[in-house]
């Protein structure tokens, strides 16, 4: 998601929650409503008044509701030791 501090699982879309915290809409490249909550697949319009998801005048779907993005976990560099079994985090001390 945008910052790098959250993430989402391949195949869903990173959106803003209407706590101002990332979720994650369960499907691909979805549009983000306005209303924090919901989403809808690509090529969809939101409709929040009324709770669905249209494209052009006929095709009309339930919105998806959003889950709360992970925390990004941060990857520790780690670098061998003379004795080439043991490994310490970057810049300690073997």
């Amino acid at each position: 998601c945008p910052g790098g501090q959250s993430e989402c699982p391949d195949g869903s879309t990173c959106c803003k929650l209407s706590s101002g915290q990332w979720g994650c809409c369960p499907l691909p490249e979805a549009v983000c409503c306005s209303d924090g909550v919901h989403c809808c697949p690509n090529g969809y319009t939101c409709d929040v008044a009324e709770g669905t998801c249209t494209q052009g005048d006929k095709t009309v779907i339930q919105l998806s509701k959003k889950i709360p993005a992970f925390k990004r976990i941060t990857k520790v560099n780690t670098v061998v030791c003379p004795d080439n079994q043991s490994q310490c985090p970057d810049g300690m001390t073997c």
